[in-house]
């Protein structure tokens, strides 16, 4: 039997049903989505329901108001599939092990999310069912036809005949039911509408007067304990299409200057959440009301704002504005920890995470007003030497890797002795550092060797005396011999055993250590837990860097390799023919870092191959040519060709070692050495930060794109050398 296309007229209500149903007779569609399209205006949700009774087994979901997670959660819940905390990542396999093939009926999937213009819509339709529908489970869809996917199956799509047109109720010429429409959450408490109505029509509304229309009894209006509501969702949809886009933007426009001088009536220990219908309105709507007015990037720097709305709320509004969300936001801050599996369920936890990241960033103005916002923080963070969730940047790096934890007492204040490592020439090197707690600063290290130096041993001491009567450590080992069993990597973004010293806990691992502070009688020792969602990442965002970090320089090298291993050219050893005056200055003053990173490798002063810039007299016969004329001087190897300099420009090439090599073709890697060194320093800070991430984090992927777009920032032109992005992608 054919399926209905684009082309066909569509099937008649009363036959769907037996449609689908011979199409799911037929078997072997399990990982398949199907897609239900009625016209546009008409429900469908009897139709879905009455194929429902026709497939035995078969499961309902209506995604109204509920978020693609929540739409997820509900159907394996009612699939009768085990998400409890140590099964629910093997739902994937659950899904293949059923004796036979089931489907998952998902309604009013363009009613996702908590708001009307939300971004769950589109993610339910185009990648969470998708990536749900595996095994044998399949799964039909009720869509708009806007939301209907490019590119789908014809046969997978059942389209609805057109329904007569029905006239709509006299009622809605109202300007208070247009104006209801025009609400963002479907639940509209009076005071709000009250707002909506004078943002329409520029004159003061009666909230007794609207209260007592929602009562009349229309028939196309309910109130409730959370405000009034629309009985058919689908009228509202219609008169939303109606309002022309000024007038929507004047009227969000309203309602959020109205939200936000409203906000202290909001305040709450918990949230504004907690604080009635209209303050759980605000938590809700106010981030897409602000979406709408173009106000959403003003509302995101208000950290006294941002800490009663969810996590959600800032993903959502953000994703509907641009598919890629700019770093160093709080909104950026909730992508990357959602990617990350850290989702806290309580908005005052969410808040100490809003805190966190912004101090992470040294966004001292956000934290600081996340800190008054009146939402009580269950901890705050008293200082941090990590690489938070969605960072890259090079002072991000600088506390390194914790394995171990232990405390200690260094002149005889309270410290942290933390068991580290490093790779140097491709093997892991441990090592011991000496961090103070109360300022967290490092105070002592690295100490490579186990026995600690004896100009130190009386520095430092054991918090008390150990049952061996001595009161200092001898050997690094004696330091993490009694540390407690590292947790696991899968289920905390920092795994080293929580350590409590006096006030603060110390939380330590790969990204590095942070000391938090609880409040009274709150237990953190979960801090930082991680569960992944089931519906896995939600978009992209940008990078979060330090707010007060200078642009991006030659001298970030010396943050990344430290000060003893970057060695200027000795004047006696500087080639007459290298000419750009530029390059010789840099090379003389500054120098060259000696690193053997990423395939690449940087001799300053030679290696047992090549002497101090070694003189190339011209490009090498047989290796498709370059602009520049050389001399070429080498500095090093990358990709197993030599790194040269040219001497009358001062561009740096890569030279192919044989021809046809166009993956990796001798375009200049940068135009001058400054750039290059520049460039190094952020390709480094990239490949080190990927480094440190879990084999399945989704960032070790978006890492090659923030550096490949920091490196274009730097040269345009330069960036294009193929052995950047090589290395980035095949490392």
């Amino acid at each position: 039997m054919p399926e209905p296309t684009t082309d066909t007229p569509g099937i008649p209500e009363e036959e769907v049903a037996g449609r689908v149903g011979a199409w799911w007779r037929e078997g072997g569609l399990g990982g398949q989505v199907a897609y239900l399209v009625p016209t546009a205006g008409h429900g469908a949700s009897a139709v879905m329901r009455e194929i429902h009774e026709h497939v035995p087994g078969s499961v309902v979901v209506d995604a109204t108001g509920l978020t693609a997670e929540q739409v997820m959660q509900q159907a394996l819940t009612a699939l009768g599939v085990d998400l409890s905390a140590d099964k629910r990542d093997d739902w994937r396999f659950a899904l293949g092990s059923w004796p036979e093939e089931r489907l998952l009926l998902v309604v009013n999937a363009h009613r996702a999310g908590p708001t009307r213009r939300s971004y769950e819509p589109e993610r339910l339709v185009t990648r969470t069912l998708p990536w749900l529908a595996r095994g044998k489970l399949a799964v039909v869809v009720h869509v708009v036809p806007e939301l209907l996917p490019a590119r789908v199956d014809p046969r997978a799509v059942f389209r609805l005949s057109a329904a007569a047109v029905e006239s709509l109720p006299a009622v809605t010429e109202s300007v208070a039911v247009r104006a209801l429409a025009l609400a963002e959450p479907r639940f509209v408490p009076v005071p709000v509408w009250a707002q909506l109505v004078t943002a329409l029509t520029g004159e003061a509304a009666s909230e007794d007067e609207l209260a007592e229309f929602a009562r009349e009894g229309s028939g196309i209006l309910r109130l409730g304990p959370l405000g009034v509501s629309f009985v058919d969702e689908g009228l509202a949809e219609t008169l939303r299409r109606e309002i022309e886009s000024a007038e929507l933007s004047r009227v969000n426009g309203h309602v959020v200057a109205w939200l936000m001088r409203s906000a202290p009536g909001f305040r709450h220990p918990e949230g504004w959440a907690k604080r009635g219908a209209v303050g759980l309105y605000a938590a809700t709507g106010l981030a897409m009301h602000a979406v709408q007015a173009g106000t959403y990037d003003e509302v995101l720097r208000d950290g006294r704002v941002i800490a009663n709305l969810p996590q959600t709320a800032l993903m959502d509004a953000a994703r509907s504005i641009t598919f890629l969300i700019p770093g160093n936001t709080a909104a950026a801050d909730a992508i990357h920890l959602w990617g990350w599996g850290v989702t806290p369920r309580h908005q005052t936890e969410w808040a100490s995470w809003l805190h966190l990241m912004a101090l992470s960033r040294d966004d001292l103005e956000f934290a600081s007003a996340v800190a008054s916002s009146c939402v009580t923080l269950p901890w705050q963070v008293k200082w941090a030497h990590w690489r938070p969730p969605g960072g890259c940047h090079a002072r991000y790096l600088r506390a390194g890797r914790f394995a171990a934890l232990a405390e200690v007492r260094w002149q005889g204040r309270p410290a942290i002795a933390g068991l580290q490592q490093r790779t140097v020439d491709g093997a892991q090197q441990p090592y011991v550092s000496i961090w103070d707690v109360e300022t967290g600063g490092r105070v002592a290290g690295p100490w490579e060797n186990d026995e600690i130096p004896q100009e130190h041993r009386a520095d430092l001491t054991w918090p008390a005396s150990p049952t061996d009567g001595s009161a200092s450590p001898a050997l690094a080992r004696e330091l993490f011999g009694s540390s407690s069993r590292r947790r696991s990597e899968q289920d905390f973004v920092l795994p080293c055993a929580p350590l409590a010293v006096g006030e603060v806990v110390v939380f330590g691992g790969d990204l590095g250590l942070i000391a938090i502070r609880p409040a009274d009688g709150v237990d953190i020792s979960d801090f930082g837990s991680r569960q992944q969602p089931l519906s896995w990442d939600y978009t992209d965002a940008g990078a979060s860097s330090p707010s007060d970090a200078p642009a991006p320089s030659h001298e970030d090298v010396i943050t990344l390799f430290g000060e003893d291993a970057i060695y200027p050219i000795e004047v006696e050893d500087f080639p007459d023919r290298l000419t750009h005056a530029a390059t010789r200055e840099l090379l003389l003053e500054f120098g060259l870092p000696n690193i053997n990173e990423g395939a690449m490798g940087l001799f300053p002063y030679g290696n047992w191959e090549i002497g101090i810039l070694d003189e190339l007299p011209s490009w090498p016969e047989g290796i498709e040519p370059v602009p520049e004329t050389g001399p070429f001087f080498q500095i090093g190897k990358w990709m197993g060709g030599k790194l040269v300099i040219d001497g009358p420009t001062g561009h740096v090439l890569r030279v192919p070692t044989k021809p046809g090599q166009d993956h990796l073709a001798g375009l200049p890697a940068a135009h001058s050495l400054e750039d290059f060194l520049t460039m190094v320093a952020l390709w480094v800070t990239g490949l080190r930060t990927r480094s440190i991430l879990p084999p399945a984090n989704s960032e070790r992927g978006q890492i090659t794109y923030w550096v490949l777009g920091a490196l274009a920032e730097v040269d345009e032109k330069g960036s294009e050398q193929p052995a950047w992005s090589y290395v980035l992608h095949n490392e």
